[in-house]
């Protein structure tokens, strides 16, 4: 017991790594103290000292909701309870409540722990177990034997364990019932009152019974439920007569039916099983039968026939006493009658029924004590014998003396003492017995009818509350749909009925006398299949009183709406080449019918069906049976039918449109050129940007399918013609020449825009002719003076350049060796002077032991052979360039077999124009490739120059330093180096910017593209900006090598 309250009052801990468990009881204060997550969790062992110091303590709660049952303290790390934690709510119906909250640890630093809480809330007694009511009632037949159970509900506990329900008790103990209970698996119980002794309901027919339910805990609580038990009857008693053995003496004078005597008897039992009916028994003499009589309620027993002639006789008659039940049991008595031989006078009785009529007649409603009938009474006899007592053999009545009028009459009144009900029993047959005192007594009597008059003291009754028909739609104005009827048990005006409708029924009437509802319209069901009509039936007493019924007209449906398509437009599209037995779509209609009226079936019409590719299936899907091809046929429309199951049947016809989608599955066709015409001739004369050639496909596809675009891979010929992409068209981009003369064949591609895109590809040979425009020939003599003289001018160029090569070569290694001899002196004299050595400019190509040529030649001299050389080239120098440089490298590789960097160049096949390159780029010339070279020098050399400060010599004039022939002669500027065999003579102003064009025939450097710097230049070089130049170079005949 101890280790319990530790359990509850003290929070436990667990650790399992980084899971702490803790165990609280539940309706704890807020602000109870739980525990230290940081000492449970051994924080201080995982963590850094300094992070120790920033560590900071959070719930993850946004998808927790039990966090915010719990607070924790950010830096201290104490774990409280926030909110007052009642287990039956948040785990309802669960044995054990864990509730899991993470808490993250983390500091400032790197530290970062989550750390996961299991907090076990404990379970205490702080619910009574409770019944779902206060009170029930039970019947238990007195016939039940011994151990007869009977279930009844059992009681809750939202606690759980042993603080659930544990037991029931009964009280009182020492009754005849017991309690019996079955604890089921959720914690609900199977209570049953058990009976243990036998019941008698004639002498206790009622018990209270109080269960308790009680839990397990110390003290225990308890919930209570009051039984109700009503024991119900069985027939196990006789009726008992109140006199048994009668004996009665009647007078031989006796009035036929009149009263001998009452027979009286009761019944224990109840209901059916007390009501008591009297009979003579059938097993005794005949004579008695003929000569009494008793009636079957009142147990009056009469004299049938005349005793006149039975003086002194005694008759025993045995009287029979039975119940009502199913089973009756029956008792028996015995009478003895004595016939006296007398000669006194009876009494004799009038009865005046206070009415029109020979029966008495009061309302059915009239009070206790309101009069009848009345009753006047006559004996002439004397003394005892004229003393007369009436009685009245009637419960509901009874007789009050007025009073005596005379010496022989004396007069009553029969009044009700009763509650009278019409309807119960309509007339009363009252016998008015009356007796004097002689000896032996007389006695007369006088029967009448009292019929109670009606009153409108019930509402009329149909014979179903709740009439339903069923009727089909369509029908006819004015068809019958039901009649109704409706009975009071009321008499005369008061049970007469009329019927109606309610007001809001006005498409229904209804004929008021016989309740026979007809339609005065056509139901149709899709709008409503069901109509709930109120009729009600009216009496016409003075205090009227209604009943009323409901008529359910269920409308019944007739096939009469055809299938309709829900899509007004039946499009569809399927791709073509998409395979067999493709779903291009389904057919959706609505049938407002039912049933099988509204169970569609689809299928194409047969006329249309041969040579369709296409099936219509009864749920409306529509397949394609065969792949499509688009190029074949594009759209198919084709009626499709809709016919329901109806009888007879609705059927609906509508247009399907299927649309082929176009796939890219054909290439693009050339119509030209082809295999068979792909030839197009062009004179030579023809004039630039005219179309020579119009190329001209096919595609069968659509769209973007069937864009073609024209392409070629032939670069090469893109200095002749132009092929524009879109339009095909192929233009002649310069004027041709003679030497133009001959044939081209170009390699076209036609490709189109789909995905993946397909190529056709074609040739298209290009003759261009020696044919004038004009369509005049030249002449053979012409023609071959015009080759003589492009051979002469190919040959003059091809020796000026040799000759302006050589010179260059001469004056560069002329120039090299002088500088060379400069440096060396100048650098004695800087370290004679104690300066340190000037920065340098050097230049050096990728070849170490490539020749060294230095020249002197003026600008003017230079420049003028080579404008002279060019001008003299005319327009064929470009076919004589690159053959030039070709010689030029290889004589250099000749020179140095060992060189590595040179470049080499090679014609690519079909590339008939350039050494250099297959390819045309965007600066060539049209004739071939660019032929620039940016990686390489075209001269092997080694250059050292130094340079004054640019801000003093951006100004100077270099020409004094030129010889006195040279220094007034024009400055020739040259072009582009492409103007000439692209060799760029020109010097690089951003590579030299302390050289004017002035100075520019002193030195001239190779430049690839005019434009070049350092980086395209191998090696490197320092620049001195205040060095001066000591020395002029002067012109010189002779070349050192």
């Amino acid at each position: 017991m101890k280790s319990w309250m530790l359990v509850v009052f003290f929070p436990l801990h667990l650790i399992f790594g980084q899971i702490v468990e803790y165990s609280l009881p539940e309706e704890k204060a807020p602000n109870t103290y739980i525990g230290n997550v940081a000492q449970d969790a051994n924080i201080s062992q995982l963590a850094q000292p300094e992070d120790l110091l920033s560590m900071e303590y959070r719930f993850l709660s946004q998808s927790n909701p039990y966090a915010e049952l719990f607070s924790i303290h950010e830096k201290e790390a104490t774990l409280y309870t926030a909110k007052q934690i009642d287990r039956e709510t948040v785990c309802k119906f669960e044995v054990s409540c864990i509730l899991r909250v993470d808490v993250i640890a983390r500091s400032t630093g790197n530290f970062y722990q989550k750390i996961q809480l299991n907090l076990n809330i404990l379970d205490i007694n702080d619910n009574n177990p409770t019944f779902s009511r206060g009170s029930i009632d039970v019947e238990l037949s007195e016939g039940s034997s011994v151990g007869t159970s009977v279930q009844i509900e059992g009681a809750i506990d939202a606690d759980t364990g042993s603080y659930s329900v544990q037991n029931y008790v009964i009280s009182p103990s020492d009754g005849p019932f017991e309690v019996h209970f079955q604890k089921n698996v959720d914690g609900s119980s199977i209570v049953k009152l058990v009976l243990r002794q036998s019941l008698n309901r004639e002498d206790r027919e009622y018990y209270l019974i109080q269960v308790l339910a009680q839990d397990g805990g110390n003290p225990p609580r308890s919930g209570a439920l009051n039984v109700n038990v009503y024991v119900t009857d069985i027939n196990d008693n006789s009726p008992v007569f109140l006199t048994s053995n009668l004996n009665v003496t009647i007078d031989e004078d006796a009035a036929i039916n009149s009263t001998i005597t009452i027979i009286r008897a009761t019944d224990a039992d109840k209901g059916n099983n007390s009501l008591v009916v009297f009979s003579i028994s059938e097993r005794q003499d005949a004579r008695i039968q003929a000569l009494f009589g008793i009636e079957r309620f009142t147990g009056r027993l009469l004299l049938k026939e005349s005793l006149i002639y039975e003086p002194g006789e005694s008759y025993k008659i045995i009287i029979e006493a039975s119940d009502s039940a199913k089973q009756p049991r029956i008792s028996q008595t015995q009478v003895t009658v004595n016939v006296n031989d007398t000669h006194n006078n009876p009494p004799q009785i009038t009865v005046d029924p206070l009415s029109n009529s020979a029966d008495a007649e009061i309302s059915e409603n009239a009070k206790p004590g309101a009069p009848v009938a009345h009753i006047t009474v006559f004996d002439p006899d004397t003394g005892y014998n004229g003393r007369v007592n009436c009685s009245v053999d009637d419960i509901a009545f009874t007789v009050q003396k007025l009073r005596q009028t005379s010496n022989y009459k004396v007069e009553y009144k029969v009044v009700v003492v009763q509650p009278l009900d019409r309807e119960v029993l309509s007339v009363y047959r009252v016998t008015v017995r009356c007796e004097d005192e002689g000896h032996p007594k007389l006695n007369a009597s006088a029967t009448f009818n009292v019929r109670l008059s009606d009153e409108n003291d019930n509402k009329p009754i149909f014979n179903q509350q709740v009439y339903k028909v069923q009727k089909t739609e369509n029908n006819e104005i004015g068809d019958e749909i039901v009649q109704v009827s409706a009975s009071d048990k009321d008499f005369g005006v008061n049970s007469k009925i009329q019927y109606s409708l309610r007001s809001s029924d006005q498409n229904f009437q209804i004929n008021p006398e016989t309740g026979l509802i007809k339609a005065y319209f056509r139901m149709d069901r899709e709008k409503l299949d069901e109509f709930r009509l109120m009729v009600y039936a009216v009496d016409q007493g003075t205090d009227p009183k209604t009943g009323s019924a409901e008529v359910i007209v269920q409308v019944a449906d007739l096939n009469d709406n055809a299938p309709d398509f829900v899509n007004d437009n039946l499009d569809f599209n399927v791709p073509e080449n998409f395979g067999r037995n493709v779903t291009v779509g389904v057919l959706l209609v609505h049938d407002s019918d039912s049933g099988e009226n509204n169970r569609v079936s689809f299928s194409i019409d047969p006329r249309l069906k041969p040579g369709l590719p296409f099936e219509v299936f009864s749920n409306g899907s529509i397949i394609a049976m065969n792949s499509l091809d688009r190029e074949n046929r594009s759209t198919y429309i084709f009626e499709v039918v809709a016919k329901d199951h109806g009888v007879p049947p609705q059927t609906t016809r509508a247009n399907v449109t299927v649309q082929v989608l176009d796939m890219n599955d054909n290439a693009p066709v050339f119509i030209f050129p082809t295999a068979h015409n792909n030839t197009v001739t062009v004179s030579y004369q023809t004039q630039p940007n005219q179309v020579i050639a119009q190329l001209k496909t096919t595609d069968a596809d659509e769209g973007l399918n069937s864009k073609v675009t024209y392409l070629t891979p032939n670069k090469n010929l893109s200095q002749l013609f132009q092929l524009n992409t879109l339009s095909g068209r192929l233009i002649l981009t310069r004027t041709l020449a003679t030497v133009d003369i001959g044939s081209y064949t170009m390699l076209v591609y036609a490709q189109d825009k789909g995905t993946p895109p397909k190529i056709s590809e074609a040739f298209l040979t290009i003759t261009v002719t020696n044919l004038p425009l004009d369509g005049a020939q030249i002449s053979p003599v012409e023609e071959e003076h015009k080759f003589y003289l492009i051979a002469i001018a190919i040959t003059c160029v091809t020796g000026v350049i040799a000759v302006v090569i050589i010179l260059t070569i001469c004056l560069i290694k002329r120039a090299d060796r002088m500088k060379l001899k400069y440096q060396q002196s100048h650098n004695e004299c800087e370290v004679n002077q104690g300066f340190e050595p000037r920065k340098k400019v050097s230049f050096s190509v990728d070849d170490p032991d490539s020749a060294r040529v230095v020249t002197h030649v003026t600008s003017n001299q230079l420049y003028s052979a080579l404008s002279d050389q060019v001008a003299g080239g005319g327009s064929s120098r470009l076919n004589y360039q690159p053959r030039y440089h070709n010689e030029v490298y290889d004589r250099q590789r000749r020179h140095n077999p060992n060189a590595q960097n040179a470049p080499h160049f090679v014609n690519q096949d079909g590339d008939t124009n350039s050494n250099h390159s297959a390819d045309t780029a965007t600066s060539d010339s049209g004739r071939g490739g660019s032929d620039d070279m940016n990686n390489s020098s075209m001269f092997p050399s080694s250059l050292d120059f130094d340079h004054e400060n640019r801000s003093t010599r951006s100004n100077r004039d270099f020409r004094s330093h030129l010889p006195l022939h040279d220094r007034d002669k024009p400055q020739t500027q040259i072009g582009r180096p492409r103007d000439f065999f692209n060799l760029d003579l020109s010097y690089n102003s951003s590579a030299y910017p302390n050289l004017d064009n002035s100075y520019s025939h002193g030195l001239v450097p190779y430049n690839n593209t005019g434009n070049d710097d350092s980086t395209t230049t191998s090696g490197s070089y320092v620049l001195d900006p205040e060095e001066e130049i000591k020395e002029v170079i002067q012109p010189s005949n002779r070349c050192i090598v």
